[in-house]
């Protein structure tokens, strides 16, 4: 036996009365099936048979309607505060503002202050950029001196003027920052290179 669906309450529409005898008699069907196999049967019947489903809601008695449960009026006298027990503080009464006394105007001429410079007007220091680590990179070490003399430069303004700067130095001016990216640098190749070996005969001598 399969699982039968609940009948509910009469109403006063005539094809859900219908519904709800079809319910009890055909057990193990879903909510989609009894609706849809209830309406082929209902739109089978005469008219006399649907008279009697529509006449069983008339019969029927009216449902009483649950009240919501009524809320309590408020009295319009005014509450009474409870009394703390703790004593409170008593306030020290304010005293009368004490007046200053005027200062005798003396006869000595004012002292002229140094103008202040407005806020807008003030100088303000140019801005260094961080030098840098040395590298193994002959040009990247020569930025790195050219920042710490030209503080105020953007980055990208820096680049460009020190680019102009490193292809007008001489071979010889050159050579203190290759020194520094042959000591630098981790690859052997590199280091037999001629620039490289160049450095150390003159350490020898």
């Amino acid at each position: 036996m399969g699982h039968c669906m609940r009948g509910g309450p009469i109403t006063s529409n005539g094809y859900l009365n219908f519904l709800r005898e079809f319910r009890k008699k055909c057990c193990g069907l879903s909510a989609v099936e009894t609706v849809r196999q209830g309406a082929k049967l209902w739109n089978r019947l005469s008219c006399k048979q649907k008279d009697k489903y529509r006449l069983m809601g008339r019969n029927a008695r009216p449902r009483r309607r649950r009240c919501a449960p009524k809320r309590k009026r408020r009295s319009c006298a005014p509450r009474r505060r409870k009394r703390r027990s703790c004593a409170r503080k008593r306030r020290r009464p304010r005293c009368g503002k004490r007046r200053r006394p005027k200062r005798r105007r003396s006869c000595r001429p004012k002292r002229s202050r140094p103008r202040r410079r407005p806020r807008g007007c003030s100088r303000r220091r140019k801005r260094c950029m961080k030098p840098g680590p040395v590298t193994a990179n002959a040009f990247l070490n020569f930025l790195r001196a050219y920042r710490r003399k030209h503080c105020g430069l953007t980055p990208q303004e820096t680049v460009k003027k020190g680019a102009r700067r490193w292809c007008s130095l001489s071979p010889e001016c050159k050579r203190r920052y290759m020194r520094q990216a042959c000591k630098m640098s981790k690859s052997k190749r590199k280091k037999r290179s001629r620039i490289c070996r160049s450095f150390r005969k003159k350490r020898r001598c």
